[in-house]
């Protein structure tokens, strides 16, 4: 017997903390899956607030990680050198101080200078990348036959491109070859919309089967899974049946 057919049978041993953790990763899986029933309940409240709650824990960790290795260190091995980390790291604290009633116009100071900065490197990128690499990577040669499948490709691009401008034409009225190609646009934006909601959707797709693959695979998973989700059905129905003012309490 291969490992991976050991591992679909459940034939894996598992500690305490092992089975603790898949307990846990299951039993917040279907809370949050738990709202599909349409009733407000504690099991979606706390794996809402469990989840909530661990990523902002993590993203305080990963940060202040990141502040000790990047910014503390370098500034206490060379403060000379690295005099643009302290002024830094000085306009976070006065960010800091927005909690803060009495001293809270300090932070007016980072935030206007984070804003004004964010907006000038911004624009440059938007100029660049959403204007002039847009429009240079529509003038491509349409007449350059030597390999058809390119050529083909950079004349779809060109006409696409030229009938979705003309479909947000709104000064005139679309007449004739202008209301042609406003109608080719119009198509090929239900097209390139229709293909991103499928991108989005596989996306999203994949990231569904990949978590119940890992709720059914093994067989020790699959078990928990089934009892973790018939507890938290059967808990829902009777409080929403027989307790509905219980149910009302336990939801925040």
């Amino acid at each position: 017997m291969d490992g991976r057919e050991g591992r679909r049978r459940g034939d894996v041993n598992l500690d305490i903390g092992s089975l603790m953790v898949i307990l846990l990763s299951t039993a917040i899986t279907f809370g949050l899956f738990s709202i599909l029933t349409g009733v407000d309940n504690p099991f979606f409240a706390w794996a809402e607030n469990i989840y909530v709650g661990g990523a902002v824990g993590m993203t305080i960790v990963v940060s202040f990680t990141w502040i000790v290795s990047n910014l503390i260190q370098k500034i206490v091995s060379n403060p000379s050198a690295n005099w643009p980390l302290i002024i830094s790291f000085i306009l976070g604290l006065m960010m800091l101080l927005r909690v803060h009633p009495k001293y809270s116009y300090l932070a007016r100071i980072p935030i206007s200078i984070a804003t004004g900065v964010g907006v000038a490197v911004s624009t440059r990128a938007i100029i660049f990348s959403g204007l002039l690499y847009q429009i240079r990577a529509t003038i491509l040669p349409i007449f350059d036959w030597r390999d058809p499948a390119t050529a083909f490709t950079n004349l779809m691009i060109v006409v696409f491109v030229i009938t979705i401008l003309t479909f947000f034409v709104y000064t005139t009225e679309l007449k004739g070859p202008l209301k042609v190609s406003s109608g080719i646009g119009r198509l090929a934006l239900f097209a390139s919309f229709g293909a991103l909601f499928a991108q989005t959707y596989m996306g999203r797709l994949g990231l569904f089967l990949g978590r119940m693959e890992t709720l059914l695979i093994p067989e020790t998973n699959f078990k928990i899974s089934v009892i973790v989700a018939l507890f938290m059905l059967i808990t829902i129905i009777v409080l929403k049946n027989y307790y509905p003012e219980t149910l009302k309490k336990l939801v925040p």
